[in-house]
């Protein structure tokens, strides 16, 4: 009986190791206790917790990453402002060094274009020199003087030309025929811009009931006034051609409203 005691006694023992092996075994598994005031999460929560932690640092480290590239992208559009701006300013030197040539340009042409107007005119009077004078053919027994302005800057013209009829083969003028002019004329000179033209009118068929006189030479000096008889130009009439009382208009821009004052003369040009 003492034996089977002992025996009993010892495998008791040994049952109570092995107990105690495998509860030690069992706590090794499970977390550590929480410690007081808390609960332990159950293991689905560890799991959900681990993986979204694990996300998470993944994410942080990209984001931390991505982070920087937003700091760099604002210093990049800076410098490319920086750039953008550069641009600009060379195209604005660009537009300044064009606006300077355009107004060089411009310089130049307001120097001429000064020089070039009715003002100028009035107090620059026409030498023969700048100037071209033709007679031709305006219908029936009308002639037009055409005066062109060949120079550089305008100038100014008498109100009309000095005209006179006779023969060219005669020393003697003083028995020319001076035209009817339109009375009452005053005022500054005709001006006459660069290129431009003036056109006066001759009607030699002139007033009714003239006995007639044989010519066959118009002389014309385009500005009395301002120029000598020596630039008076002499133009052919034709042969055979009589005159009584010729009638001479005042300049104008063009030829119909240089008949229109040609149909005004009613005296005589001195």
């Amino acid at each position: 009986m003492r034996v089977r005691t002992q025996h009993r006694a010892l495998l008791a023992a040994t049952t109570a190791v092995l107990a105690l092996g495998l509860t030690a075994c069992n706590g090794s598994d499970k977390a550590a206790p929480a410690p007081a005031g808390q609960t332990t999460p159950t293991a689905g929560q560890q799991a959900d917790a681990s993986a979204p932690a694990t996300t998470g640092g993944g994410a942080a480290a990209q984001s931390g990453g991505s982070s920087e590239t937003p700091v760099k992208t604002p210093a990049s559009a800076g410098a490319a402002g920086k750039t953008t701006g550069g641009t600009d300013a060379s195209t604005g030197t660009g537009s300044g060094t064009g606006s300077g040539t355009s107004k060089g340009s411009g310089t130049a042409k307001t120097g001429n274009s000064s020089k070039n107007t009715e003002e100028y005119a009035y107090k620059h009077p026409c030498a023969m020199t700048n100037l071209t004078v033709n007679v031709r053919q305006g219908g029936g027994s009308l002639r037009v003087i055409e005066v062109t302005n060949k120079g550089a800057t305008a100038c100014g013209l008498d109100l009309l030309p000095a005209v006179d009829l006779g023969l060219s083969t005669s020393a003697d003028r003083s028995g020319n025929i001076h035209p009817l002019v339109p009375s009452g004329i005053g005022g500054p000179d005709h001006a006459l811009l660069v290129g431009t033209k003036a056109y006066a009118v001759l009607d030699l068929a002139g007033k009714a009931g003239g006995t007639g006189k044989k010519v066959d030479e118009i002389n014309v000096l385009v500005s009395p006034s301002h120029m000598p008889n020596a630039d008076t130009r002499n133009f052919p009439i034709g042969a055979g051609a009589r005159v009584a009382v010729p009638k001479l208009g005042l300049y104008r821009d063009n030829v119909a409203d240089a008949t229109a004052s040609m149909k005004q003369a009613d005296i005589t040009q001195s």
